[in-house]
């Protein structure tokens, strides 16, 4: 097994510069900033992006970290908390419009292009079609958080589960079905 230097080591080569350390450091704990940012934020699709922002602000920011003052990986967690909290501040400042405002009594949106124009139930027919063909425990945490809007606590109590459990098996099977309906933002 190679030798794998710790995160401070790391770290100071980073502030040199060195962008191999960089790499290492990043490859090392993308899973953790990826929890951290969907613990804040709840949307998987927002998750890449969000990640990337992290990543970016860490490169530019790391002269800041002083490894006197607690583990890298506390500072790291911090910053992708603190960007994840900015994401869901900057998007409450922007005014959404809902679907159902911009539909038509057809269930289309006057946006659409003639070739893409899918009606909304047809959609949420495949959605729920595809979620009751799942395999317990994913058919019923994905019908109480999609169906019946019900919080991962909630949930977790429900099934008697560890909410951590709860939420992997959310986000993974809600990935699935996105990439097997070709669904973005489900």
């Amino acid at each position: 097994m190679p030798f794998s230097p710790p995160d401070e080591d790391l770290v100071a080569k980073v502030k040199r510069g060195n962008a191999i350390a960089y790499d290492t450091l990043m490859k090392r704990h993308e899973r953790l900033v990826a929890k951290a940012v969907c613990d804040v934020v709840g949307d998987l699709s927002a998750v890449e992006d969000l990640m990337q922002e992290v990543f970016m602000k860490v490169f530019r920011k790391v002269h800041l970290y002083d490894p006197n003052m607690g583990r890298f990986t506390v500072w790291l967690v911090t910053v992708a908390r603190r960007e994840a909290i900015n994401y869901l501040r900057r998007r409450k400042r922007q005014p959404t419009v809902s679907l159902d405002a911009t539909s038509t009594p057809e269930g289309f949106s006057p946006l659409d292009r003639p070739s893409e124009q899918v009606s909304k139930k047809e959609v949420w027919a495949k959605v729920v079609a595809a979620i009751e063909g799942l395999a317990e425990p994913a058919r019923t945490v994905l019908r109480k958080r999609m169906l019946e809007d019900k919080s991962f606590d909630d949930i977790a109590r429900i099934l008697k589960r560890p909410l951590d459990t709860v939420k992997t098996i959310y986000y993974r099977n809600t990935e699935a079905l996105r990439k097997k309906l070709a669904i973005p933002g489900l």
